[in-house]
């Protein structure tokens, strides 16, 4: 009889993955992420000197702050950014960055650190906008196994909210006969939390429907939990075939804002080519639009824009209140939307 044993002498230390999000607090408690900067040294006399001293100390609320967090290999951490306010500045001074403004400085706290049995291949933080709710984490491991994690008040720690896997004999047809696959699965976010969207297999993209607000996910006979207060979490999922939508060769994907439903953009290549075809066909890539409706689970495609280059290979969502998305190729950037193309 023979075993296998399996020790890691050194755990991995350059960061892969990197996200901004509330996870352990929500917006409306970024005030105590902030400390008041010690005012200036107090040299002078007088009810005027002192008044401007404690001007001065007074604690400046500052923007929200959310968590920091990274992930190396199968090592996930989320920091605390404190952020340390700045004495009010005087009339005469300035020239500083306003994303600065009110920042004397900050440090990075640890919050909780964990080592997974799996390697992260993608991230994504799943985040409404709203100021009394935080955010989750989800997570993307291979070949096709999904994780959504919340802060846990209890326990000062992430714990799991939901997993989706597509794996297994039930999922087998979605291999169409390959049994490994040059990337893992990708996995982003809609800009208002409604959902998010994990490519996995190459052409298959698992839609995962956020739980909306007064929803509860919990049994009739158990106590119910709004969840106004919680953080967001994924009620259900479903696949989309890309295949069938004459979608082939995906290279990237984004969702992008301005649109009463999830509208996700993807990048694609109709016809693959190479260098040595480059004369022939060089403009083979496109972008299609696909309006997500999760209730019905249809995706028609609204918008889309062609004759994109060969070597397109990122698309990046533009916020408001411009919209539209940037395609990013190895000597050009494009922008499109669904009014006009530049």
């Amino acid at each position: 009889m023979s075993y296998a044993a399996y020790k890691m002498k050194h755990w991995p230390t350059g960061i892969e993955h990197c996200a901004a999000g509330f996870i352990t607090h929500r917006p409306s408690d970024a005030a105590a992420f902030s400390a008041p900067a010690a005012g200036p040294a107090a040299s002078s006399s007088g009810a005027d000197s002192d008044a401007d001293s404690s001007a001065a100390a007074a604690r400046r609320r500052l923007g929200p702050t959310p968590n920091l967090v990274v992930a190396a290999a199968n090592v996930l951490e989320v920091y605390a950014v404190r952020a340390e306010a700045a004495p009010a500045a005087e009339d005469g001074a300035g020239g500083a960055s306003a994303a600065f403004d009110g920042i004397l400085g900050a440090r990075l706290e640890l919050v909780c650190h964990y080592r997974l049995h799996g390697n992260i291949e993608s991230m994504a933080v799943l985040s409404d906008g709203a100021e009394n709710r935080r955010d989750s984490i989800a997570l993307a491991f291979r070949d096709a196994k999904i994780t959504c994690l919340e802060f846990d008040d209890a326990i000062h720690g992430l714990r799991t909210s939901s997993m989706h896997c597509f794996e297994g004999p039930e999922w087998q047809h979605l291999k169409r006969g390959r049994e490994s696959f040059a990337w893992g699965p990708v996995i982003k976010s809609d800009p208002l939390g409604r959902c998010g969207a994990a490519l996995i297999y190459g052409l298959q993209m698992a839609i995962l429907k956020a739980a909306q607000v007064g929803q509860s996910l919990v049994g009739e006979d158990e106590p119910t939990r709004a969840l106004s207060s919680s953080a967001v979490r994924v009620e259900s999922s479903y696949l989309i075939d890309l295949r069938a939508l004459e979608t082939n060769h995906v290279k990237d994907f984004t969702f992008v804002h301005g649109y009463i439903e999830p509208v996700l953009v993807i990048l694609h290549e109709r016809e693959p080519t190479w260098t040595g075809r480059i004369s022939s066909k060089h403009h083979t890539c496109m972008i299609s639009a696909f309006s997500i409706s999760m209730t019905l689970k249809q995706h028609p495609v609204i918008w889309s824009a062609a004759n994109l280059p060969h070597d397109a290979y990122q698309i990046l969502s533009v916020p408001p209140p411009i919209g539209g998305v940037l395609v990013v190729c190895a000597n050009s950037i494009h922008y499109h939307s669904q009014v006009w193309s530049l």
